[in-house]
C-alpha cells in the first residue's frame, strides 16, 4: 500500500511540474539580456517582455552615461541606434532638429510595448530636465535605476510565488488521487455516489473545491501586488 501511495504521489508531481524545470529556473534567475540579441536589434527578446524591458533600461543607462561624458543628444542617440536598430527613427528625428524628449515620445511608440513604456518615461524625464534646467544625465540615470529596481522586485516576487503555485497545482490533484486510492483498496465510487448521501457529498465536495481554488487564487493575486 505504501508503494502504491508513493507511485500516485510521484505521478501527481510529474503531472503538475513544468515541462522544462531547468529552462524555467533559468528564465526566473536571469539578470540581463543577451548581448548578441542587443546587437542584432532584438532577436529573441521579441518573445520575452522582460528581456525587451531589460535592453530598454540598459539603453537608457547608456544614454545617461554618454551624456555625462559630454556627448550631444544627437551623438548619443546615433551611438545607441548603431547598437539597436529599433532606435534609428529616434536618432533621425533628433538629427533633424527635434527635441530629444519629443523625438523619443513620438518615435518610441513603434518599439515593443515593454520597451516603449520605458522610453516613454525617459522622454518625460528628459523633457522635464530641459525645462527645469536640471542635469539631464543625472535624472535619466536615476530613472533607469528606479526602473531596474522595480524589474528586480517583480522578478523576486515571481520567484517567491513559484513555490505556492506549485503547491496549489499539487493540491488540486489530491481529490483524483483519493479516488484512485479508493479503487485500489476495493471501494466502488460509482456505487458510493449513486445514493442521495453520496450525491450530496460529491456536490458539496465540488463546491468546496471550487471555493478553495477561488480563495487560493485571490490570496496569491493579493500577495503578488
Amino acid at each position: 500500500m505504501i508503494a502504491v501511495i508513493a507511485v500516485l504521489v510521484a505521478f501527481s508531481v510529474i503531472l503538475t511540474a513544468p515541462l522544462d524545470p531547468a529552462s524555467r529556473l533559468r528564465d526566473l534567475l536571469r539578470t540581463g539580456p543577451d548581448r548578441g540579441d542587443l546587437r542584432r536589434g532584438g532577436g529573441q527578446t521579441k518573445k520575452d517582455p522582460e528581456q525587451e524591458k531589460l535592453w530598454a533600461i540598459s539603453a537608457v543607462e547608456n544614454c545617461a552615461h554618454l551624456l555625462k561624458v559630454g556627448m550631444t543628444p544627437q551623438a548619443v542617440m546615433s551611438t545607441l541606434s548603431r547598437q539597436n536598430a529599433h532606435l534609428a527613427p529616434i536618432s533621425r528625428a533628433i538629427s533633424l532638429g527635434e527635441e530629444p524628449g519629443r523625438a523619443i515620445a513620438t518615435r518610441g511608440t513603434d518599439l515593443p510595448p515593454p520597451a516603449a513604456d520605458v522610453f516613454a518615461g525617459m522622454s518625460a524625464v528628459w523633457t522635464v530636465s530641459e525645462r527645469s534646467g536640471a542635469p539631464a544625465a543625472d535624472m535619466i540615470l536615476r530613472y533607469a535605476r528606479a526602473q531596474r529596481s522595480a524589474l528586480d522586485a517583480d522578478r523576486e516576487r515571481r520567484i517567491a510565488m513559484a513555490g505556492p503555485r506549485a503547491t496549489v497545482r499539487v493540491l488540486s490533484w489530491l481529490p483524483l488521487i483519493g479516488v484512485g486510492l479508493g479503487l485500489l483498496i476495493g471501494v466502488q465510487p460509482v456505487e458510493l455516489f449513486s445514493g442521495l448521501p453520496g450525491r450530496v457529498s460529491i456536490g458539496g465536495g465540488l463546491g468546496l473545491y471550487l471555493v478553495g481554488r477561488w480563495w487560493m487564487r485571490r490570496m496569491m493575486a493579493r500577495a503578488e501586488r
